[in-house]
């Protein structure tokens, strides 16, 4: 399954070699060591790595010609998704990005700046505040969207829907299995 590469040649300086990637290359690699290794394991980790990489660099690259970073796509997707009115509390928004308090508070004051969000207190607890699109802060979010989801579906576009259905159930098993043993869901 693994090729084995012999000696200590730069993975990048190896060539592709039909069905095999540079995760198997790296893998194979370690054919000198005398212990087992969980190799199969080591080459899904790294995929997904490798993958999460991508994926943060195609957000950047689908998202910096609308003048936004990811993270603060992040934030205007997810009260666009919120649905009407578009508004929820910052301790809902950090909790469903995954993201600390003041994570949250340092993108919400740039893209306040910007006037793609509001802030205000809450009309039934003014303890309490409340975050909104703004027009354009919404109109920007669902131009964000449409790019950002076209880029992900292009390159998605390797794999069929089967595949994709496959790898969709496979990924959601291995986080479920996760979720069930830690305590800190954003881990």
């Amino acid at each position: 399954m693994f090729v084995n590469h012999p000696g200590p040649t730069p993975v990048s300086t190896l060539r592709v070699m039909d069905g095999h990637d540079e995760i198997d290359r790296m893998l194979g690699q370690w054919s000198w060591a005398s212990y087992d290794l969980p190799l199969e394991a080591m080459a899904v980790s790294k995929r997904i790595q490798r993958m999460s990489r991508r994926l943060e660099k195609l957000a950047a690259d689908s998202l910096g010609p609308l003048g936004l970073e990811p993270g603060e796509f992040d934030v205007l997707a997810t009260l666009l998704r919120s649905g009407p009115p578009f508004e929820v509390t910052p301790t809902w928004l950090s909790n469903s990005l995954l993201i600390s308090a003041a994570g949250l508070t340092k993108r919400l004051v740039r893209l306040e700046d910007r006037g793609l969000v509001t802030r205000r207190m809450a009309p039934r607890d003014r303890r309490s505040l409340l975050v909104a699109l703004s027009e354009e802060g919404r109109a920007l979010a669902e131009k964000g969207v449409a790019v950002h989801g076209a880029a992900v579906e292009e390159m998605m576009s390797a794999l069929d829907d089967d595949a994709r259905d496959r790898l969709a159930g496979l990924l959601r098993e291995l986080l479920l299995s996760q979720e069930e043993t830690s305590a800190d869901p954003s881990a």
